[in-house]
């Protein structure tokens, strides 16, 4: 799983966003908050201005006040103009300027020299004495304080989310670490390391820990139970082993000539009965013990060719008897890593099946090399119908046709195991006309072709 689809970083993501979102909210808020204060401040000095006019009676006196006013008042704080019809204006608001009551009234677009206009102005226009005061009151407050709020957010907000951005990577990152860990451990166990567990750091007491934990607890049962069944296969191994030698015995002092005909093909039978039960028990055995996993210790480079090719010729001379041809299709070499016993088994029981179920023929045998090198068994039988070609891998299971022949339905399943042992794919299919069994080696199976080949 690659970083950026990791659950702890998409948890991280979302408590920045969220983070993120409230703090804006919040600063949306003041920044509101403060600019209506704001905003009723300018009203009330406008409100105190025009009612310092109004409070003068005599009309010079008017002019008089609002020419103090213009004055002692920077342009950028308030602009205003008396009109008294058939009079020149009083005051510093030019006379070709317009307003309306209780309007916004842009600096840049007042016929003002320099930079002496405010941003905005707010503007109010009404009746004082006989004539009519307009009234423009700067806003630079408000501007001001809108530039401070988004410098105060950005210093704020854009440490706090770079902090937040490395913290929850740094968070992420050990949380990934540690769900790598599990994640391997169970693909060792998986695949037969039952001595894996995962490492566990200081803290158990968080979820993750106590996944490993529980992780660990499992592996440590499944273990037992291996090893239980093991020394249970091991015990009853060994307690019939006497009695079905013994009974091989009794059956050889039998077949001493002294019997007729008929009791001699008794015991003869008897005796093939016994031993196709040892092989069957010592068949299990093996299933069991590569399904522990312990027989990866084993493993080493193998030329899956030239083994292909020893079988081949080592069944040639049954082939024969039987009708078969067997042809060899093999690149040289094609190195794979794992056990030869058990390889040579596997391609050894291919053979036999075919040979078995198969009434002539060419049995092919094609070994392929690459980065998944593979062997691919074919005959010219009649197959296996799709319906039962997983049922035919599964132990003891033998077809309806199949049930007059010998065997003990372990062939297929055993090639099953020690395809799963070596990490190979194992597909059964139609050869046209019959059986085509692919055993596909992984990558991490394939060993170098300069490696030393094990001995005959």
């Amino acid at each position: 799983m690659t970083m950026l689809r990791s659950t702890p970083l998409k948890l991280t993501s979302t408590l920045i966003v969220i983070f993120t979102l409230f703090t804006l909210s919040g600063f949306g808020a003041a920044y509101l908050f403060t600019r209506a204060s704001v905003d009723e401040e300018i009203s009330a000095d406008l409100e105190q201005t025009v009612q310092a006019v109004r409070s003068v009676s005599e009309q010079d006196e008017i002019e008089e006040r609002i020419s103090e006013i213009a004055a002692s008042t920077s342009p950028a704080d308030m602009l205003l103009r008396y009109d008294v019809p058939g009079k020149p204006p009083v005051g510093t608001l030019p006379a070709s300027v317009t307003v309306r009551p209780d309007s916004i009234v842009e600096g840049n677009r007042l016929p003002i020299a320099g930079d002496a206009a405010a941003g905005s102005y707010l503007a109010w226009k009404g009746r004082v004495g006989d004539g009519d005061l307009t009234l423009l009151v700067g806003r630079d407050g408000l501007d001001e304080l809108g530039n401070t709020f988004a410098l105060v957010l950005l210093w704020s907000l854009i440490p706090a989310l770079l902090l937040a951005t490395v913290t929850g990577g740094f968070v992420a990152r050990k949380a990934r670490d540690r769900l790598d860990a599990i994640e391997s451990t169970l693909k060792q166990l998986t695949s037969g390391q039952n001595a894996a567990r995962v490492p566990l750091s200081g803290d158990t007491g968080d979820d993750l820990g106590q996944i490993a934990t529980a992780v660990n607890r499992m592996a440590e049962a499944q273990e037992a139970s291996i090893e239980a069944l093991r020394q249970v296969s091991a015990d009853i191994a060994h307690d019939l082993k006497t009695p079905i030698q013994r009974v091989a015995v009794l059956l050889d002092r039998l077949d001493d000539g002294t019997l007729d005909d008929a009791a001699q093909n008794t015991v003869g039978a008897a005796r093939e009965e016994t031993a196709q039960i040892i092989k069957t028990f010592q068949t299990l055995l093996q299933i069991a013990q590569m399904e522990s996993g312990q027989i990866r210790s084993t493993f080493s480079p193998v030329d899956l060719a030239a083994l292909t090719r020893d079988l081949a010729e080592m069944y040639e001379p049954a082939a024969c008897d039987s009708g078969h041809r067997i042809n060899v299709e093999a690149d040289d070499p094609v190195m794979v890593t794992g056990d030869r016993n058990l390889l040579a088994r596997l391609i050894a029981n291919l053979i036999e099946n075919a040979l078995r179920h198969a009434p002539g023929g060419t049995l092919t045998l094609r070994v392929v090399s690459g980065p998944s090198p593979e062997l691919v068994v074919a005959d010219e039988g009649p197959g296996i119908p799709a319906s039962e070609r997983e049922r035919v891998l599964r132990r003891l299971y033998r077809m309806e046709r199949s049930r007059t022949s010998e065997g003990s339905g372990l062939g297929l399943s055993l090639v099953a195991a020690i395809a799963d042992v070596h990490d190979a794919e194992l597909t059964l299919g139609d050869a046209g006309p019959g059986l085509e069994v692919r055993v596909r080696f992984g990558a991490s199976s394939t060993a170098s072709a300069g490696a030393n080949r094990i001995p005959d």
